[in-house]
């Protein structure tokens, strides 16, 4: 048995690089486990294959980039990653996700510099370069039928090619390091699929789904369920709404549709022009069986006696029988509808809107026809779960995910229990347990949930412990007017736990009346929002812009003190390279019914020249050179001496062979240390950005606007989030409100602080500070002027809960505030001093009150 091969430092440095939510997190670290212990610990030889079974909407693509950053960054790096998809909608949307320039795009947080190979660039000359260097991490995007058959769309990558002197398949299979994300892996799994992982013998396989098929269940390595997300809030809670009458016409399920997603529609407007966000569309899902029937709704809808003639105009019809320029555009129309300038409000769909449409503003889905059971399925439901605004609002329209039923409101109460039962309630990762004998091994923990997707009416549910351990549950809304609620909530059903965090109050049974009117208070809430402007008796708050670079900045070779990644390339490279060169010959051979072509290792080999005679001295010097051609190593004499050191580090492990190997190979061995010193530099400059030269002082005068509820005063124990709380002494608005009680807590300490003259609660934008090379930016919760014996000073104050004053986010978000002082203070223009203050939860409570208590206790 072998040792457990784990760096939980580097999936913390990708987990950081790509903001990893935490199920996302666990869904690598167990991947992983489970692979080392497969080959490094059980000593297997077969390819390691596995299943990631996580919920729609929480972020599969980021576990498909994590694992290739943790790959390519590892020890032993991978270079070779194959993402299969189901189809070419997949496909063309998983190219954009790992190509510059895209929206969705996640290549500006990946240091592993993917090049992405396609169908349409696999047999080109630059796409063979980028093949023949081993420091180049590649990236191949196909379908899965490109690969598994021959045939057809597989044709062109199973023909030899002169380019590779192989078929591109073959070339696959030639390949050491390979690793297959097979995307949607439930679409495709089966006798061809396993043939093509017998053929291409790759080092792992991870099928991302979530909805796997039985037969696979041994290899699921991470479970994430749908009541988890819901619980967590990471996905919209599903409300079903059902009439109580025996109204079923066409007419009125639409109208009922329509007038959820107009109230909706403005409730996102007031909470996108509060926060200063752009502004998001609601849109409705309406699923037809057929094409007759889809074009009847569309007829509905597209007429100026429905509804006053409101969606003339905002419909898109999809369907499989589409063509030509029709279909092209209804495609187009239907991948920019999350543009704010997109008319679309309402996409009827025939069956095509399955996996790979992965809009985040679908808020109403309408099943009219359909069984709420075929509704009620994760692949559908996930045409609707995911955060336009990234995070639960507190706002609770804008966080719920309204699913129309067929079925009369007494049907659909009965079936809530088995509707359950059909979604998996339970989550499973890889742990790792240290025995008594101080081995390491992998377990499989098991978290049992009993959190609902379809909680009890009446608003609200048990309290759920998924993988993330944090309580939720959706909920089950009637609409409709014929008397009593038919279900309440027993004790035992509520459950006992206590939640751990707030959630939005979803509503319960609801008549159609009561929850109109709920809705129509909500938007009537957002249109009559209150605008705070500066008060003008206090004192102006000037603060000073400065325009941010993220840029790889010049670092110096004297930060690097680990030599290790050189000394493991060291020993690498003297076992890379043979002095015996294959060559790779064409075959025939005949089955009795067809001449089949194919290639093998030619028998004999060649014998590579014999190394030019040059001395250890020059190669050594070469190295040297090539190490301060690195991007960002400064030209100067203290660095040259750093970059001899690195080149003794890799030359001693080179061992006894290394002149020999250096005179045969030093391009390459030059090639691939520049590479790890890049990586070695980028891992100590990845938050850092420039500023340039010019700074601008501003008055924070932006109006503030919000539709919470007035309260007079702000005594302790008053905080609430729906509240915008008066009676401050020295806050530059009249009126404040808060995400959470440490920040009301710290706000009452500040406004009593007797060297303060002014503060704000900051809001979006106020204060932008870069925190990341990809040009993150974050705001602090407060700006604080005071002035102690003449002398000024302005803070930014954070504060964090207790658990997450350690973690890697937050501590880079400090370093970068506190880059953001620095550069501030070293400006002419700014003549107060900048500190930055981050405080935990204790820190606030151990305050009591006292700003001067608080600026001591912080950090």
């Amino acid at each position: 048995m072998g040792v457990l091969q784990f760096q939980p430092e580097l999936l913390d440095q990708v987990a950081h690089r790509l903001t990893l939510r935490e199920p996302n997190r666990k869904a690598i670290e167990s991947v992983l486990l489970r692979t080392s212990d497969h080959y490094d610990v059980q000593e297997k030889t077969e390819p390691y294959e596995c299943i990631v079974d996580s919920a729609t909407g929480v972020g599969k693509t980021y576990v498909m980039a994590g694992l290739m950053e943790y790959l390519a960054g590892a020890e032993n790096p991978a270079r070779n990653f194959l993402l299969l998809a189901p189809g070419r909608t997949i496909r063309d949307k998983s190219v954009l996700n790992f190509t510059a320039g895209n929206s969705k795009s996640l290549r500006s947080m990946l240091r592993s510099d993917p090049y992405v190979i396609t169908a349409d660039n696999f047999n080109t000359p630059a796409t063979r370069t980028a093949i023949d260097d081993p420091t180049i991490t590649k990236l191949y995007i196909f379908t899965v039928q490109a690969l598994t058959t021959a045939t057809g769309e597989g044709r062109a990558t199973h023909v030899p090619l002169e380019n590779l002197g192989t078929s591109f398949y073959d070339y696959l299979a030639q390949l050491d390091d390979l690793v297959i994300l097979a995307d949607e892996h439930h679409c495709y799994r089966g006798p061809a699929f396993s043939r093509t992982i017998r053929d291409l013998k790759p080092q792992l396989v991870v099928g991302m789904t979530a909805t796997p098929v039985r037969a696979d269940e041994s290899l699921v390595a991470f479970r994430y369920p749908l009541a988890a997300a819901i619980a967590d809030q990471l996905v919209k809670t599903p409300v079903m709404v059902a009439r109580r009458d025996d109204r079923s016409d066409i007419e009125t399920k639409l109208l009922d549709g329509v007038n959820l997603l107009r109230y909706k529609g403005q409730a996102a407007d007031a909470h996108s022009d509060e926060n200063g966000l752009p502004r998001v569309n609601p849109v409705m899902l309406v699923i037809a069986q057929s094409i007759d029937e889809a074009e009847e709704f569309r007829n509905v809808l597209d007429t100026a006696s429905f509804d006053g003639g409101s969606w003339i105009g905002k419909t898109l019809l999809i369907h499989s029988k589409l063509t030509g320029d029709a279909k092209e555009q209804a495609l187009a129309d239907l991948q920019a509808v999350e543009d704010p300038e997109s008319p679309i409000r309402i996409i009827i769909s025939v069956g095509m809107l399955k996996e790979g449409w992965d809009v985040k503003n679908v808020y109403v889905i309408a099943s009219m026809r359909a069984s709420v059971s075929e509704v009620m399925t994760e692949q559908t439901l996930g045409r609707g779960m995911r955060l336009p605004f990234g995070k639960y609002t507190g706002v609770e329209i804008l966080d719920t995910l309204e699913i129309l039923a067929h079925e009369k409101y007494g049907e659909l109460l009965a079936k809530r229990k088995v509707l359950n039962e059909a979604f998996i309630d339970y989550g499973t990762y890889a742990e790792v347990r240290r025995l008594a004998d101080g081995s390491s091994v992998v377990r499989q923990k098991t978290v049992e949930s009993d959190a609902d997707v379809i909680g009890l009416p009446g608003g609200g549910g048990p309290a759920g412990a998924g993988v993330g351990d944090t309580p939720g549950a959706s909920t089950l809304v009637g609409v409709g007017s014929d008397g009593q609620d038919a279900e309440q909530a027993t004790p035992s059903e509520a459950g006992a736990k206590t939640p751990s965090r707030s959630a939005p109050s979803t509503p319960g049974v609801v008549d159609v009346e009561t929850r109109t009117r709920e809705a129509a208070e909500a938007a009537s809430g957002a249109s009559g929002a209150v605008e705070y402007e500066p008060l003008p008796d206090r004192a102006p708050i000037l603060i000073p812009k400065l325009v941010s670079v993220p840029q790889f900045v010049a670092v110096s070779l004297n930060d690097i003190t680990d030599y290790s990644p050189f000394e493991r390339l060291g020993r690498t490279l003297t076992a890379d390279y043979s002095d015996e060169l294959k060559r790779t010959k064409l075959v025939a051979s005949h089955d009795g019914r067809k001449v089949i072509v194919g290639t093998e290792t030619a028998a004999d080999t060649v014998v590579s020249a014999l190394p030019l005679e040059i001395p250890l001295s020059v190669t050594q010097n070469a190295l040297v050179q090539r190490v301060m051609k690195v991007k960002g190593v400064p030209n100067r004499q203290l660095e040259v001496g750093a970059a001899q050191r690195i080149v003794d580090h890799l030359i001693k492990a080179m061992g006894d062979k290394a002149a020999e190997h250096l005179a045969a190979f030093v391009d390459r061995c030059g090639q691939r240390l520049a590479a790890e010193v890049a990586r070695t530099l980028r891992a100590a400059t990845n938050a850092q950005v420039s500023y340039t030269d010019d700074v601008e002082i501003l008055a924070l005068s932006k109006t503030r606007v919000t539709r919470k509820r007035q309260l007079a005063g702000h005594a302790d124990g008053a905080f609430s989030k729906t509240i915008a709380f008066n009676g401050w002494s020295k806050n530059l608005y009249s009126h404040a409100w808060f995400d959470t009680e440490p920040e009301f807590k710290a706000a009452n300490a500040i406004d009593s602080g007797k060297n303060v003259t002014v503060w704000a609660r900051l809001h979006i934008n106020d204060v932008p500070i870069t925190w990341t090379s990809a040009g993150n930016n974050y705001n602090p919760d407060f700006v604080v002027i005071e002035e102690v014996e003449g002398q000024r000073t302005g803070w930014l104050v954070e504060t964090k809960a207790d658990k997450d004053m350690t973690s890697e986010e937050v501590v880079a978000k400090r370093r970068a505030a506190r880059r953001w002082a620095n550069t501030a203070n070293s400006s002419p223009d700014v003549d107060i001093t900048w500190k930055y203050l981050l405080v935990g939860e204790q820190d606030v409570d151990d305050a009591q009150g006292s700003w001067e208590f608080l600026k001591g206790f912080g950090q």
